[in-house]
Parts: C-alpha cells; structure tokens; sequence
C-alpha cells in the first residue's frame, strides 16, 4: 500500500501519482488506497500541463480549520486552480507564486512546496507554477 500523491522523476521534475482503472482505463486521483487500490494501476502524470482556471482567495481564512498565516497584516493571497495534465485529468492544487499574474491557458509545472501541518511542523505538498518562459 502507497500513500504518495507526487514523485521526482529522473530529471528532476516533480509528478503526480494516480491511478487507471485496470477495468475501463479511467484515470483517477488520488491513487486509491486500500482494497480498491488493486484495482488500479499506479501512474505517473505529466508533469507539465495548462491552466484550466482558478481562483484567489485574498481574505485570511478562519482557524480551524485552516492551518497557516491569517492574520490580516500578515497574510499572503494565494490562488487555487485546475491544472490539465494530459488528455485524461484535471488536478486541482495550489499554484505558488504572484495570483495577479496568471492567466487561464497558461502552461503550468508541477513542483513541491512546504505546507504547515496543525502540530505546527511542515510537509511537503504538489503545488503548480507558471511554466519557464511564462509570466509570473
């Protein structure tokens, strides 16, 4: 049984794992776990791909359950969106970087951030960034 969502591949590029229905070929995420994960087999995605839309949230979210910065003098908006990667999935995830400077359409990466856990340490999650070569 595996519970990763993402992998560095040999380049160095960062992708995330799901998983196709070893029945129909639907592709799934996350990769399911328990008795339905032999039922699938565990894939790779592109790690590139395009931004399909997304949001800002530019006001401090609540704690709980919101784990991380929401003091108004302090916090940074963010952005959440859905990332194409290939023919067959959209992921949504975090895009990191400037909110105000994405486009829909865009080319996006996949790449790893720290993310605040509520014991107060830090994990690694995927997040999506604008592509080499894009704005932001």
């Amino acid at each position: 049984m595996s519970n990763e969502i993402f992998a560095d591949d040999q380049d160095g590029k960062v992708r995330i794992i799901a998983g196709r229905s070893r029945e129909n070929g639907q592709i799934v995420f996350p990769l399911p776990q328990g008795a339905e994960e032999a039922d699938y087999e565990r894939i790779e995605l592109p790690p590139s791909g395009t931004l399909w839309t997304y949001t800002v949230q530019r006001i401090p979210p609540k704690n709980p359950p919101f784990v991380g910065i929401n003091s108004p003098d302090e916090y940074q908006p963010f952005a959440v969106g859905y990332v194409r990667l290939g023919d067959e999935v959209m992921i949504e995830g975090r895009i990191a970087g400037d909110p105000d400077s994405l486009e829909i359409g865009m080319p996006m990466d996949c790449v790893t951030i720290s993310f605040p856990t509520a014991n107060g340490a830090e994990m690694a999650t995927y997040a999506f960034t604008p592509a080499n070569g894009s704005k932001l």
